[in-house]
């Protein structure tokens, strides 16, 4: 189901890119599923539309990382500290609004979340006249 998914313990990825070209019309269009425990990424590119990083499981970090996106591309019920990235929503398709975030927690006593520590969030290219939250409303 997801051509590029981590289930490694301990894995690392450095300078390396994970697009799904589906586009936008397909909806849900993953680029890269983490469910590996103490995963790094490092000065990687996940590029989709809607959920393009679904970070499923475990304890994951992302440093220097670029995450580029439209509907809920930062998604799942992992403990992810995305540090120092560059976060990029895209021109969703018409009706839609981005949303950065979508945390999938659903026992409150579970320590997961999306930690967002000193990252830039700006429109790819020309994003004027969209809706826009950090977080799923």
């Amino acid at each position: 189901m997801f051509p590029t998914a981590v289930f490694g313990k301990g894995f690392m990825a450095r300078d390396m890119g994970f697009i799904n070209t589906a586009g936008p019309s397909k909806h849900q269009a993953v680029a890269l599923m983490v469910s590996a425990d103490l995963t790094v990424f490092y000065c990687c590119t996940m590029n989709a539309y809607q959920d393009t990083l679904y970070v499923h499981a475990q304890r994951q970090y992302y440093r220097v990382c670029t995450i580029i996106g439209t509907v809920n591309f930062i998604f799942g019920n992992a403990a992810s500290v995305l540090q120092n990235c560059k976060i990029l929503p895209r021109r969703p398709m018409k009706e839609q609004k981005n949303t950065i975030t979508a945390q999938g927690r659903k026992d409150p006593n579970q320590n997961t979340g999306i930690s967002i520590h000193r990252c830039s969030i700006y429109p790819l290219g020309g994003l004027t006249g969209v809706q826009m939250f950090l977080g799923r409303p």
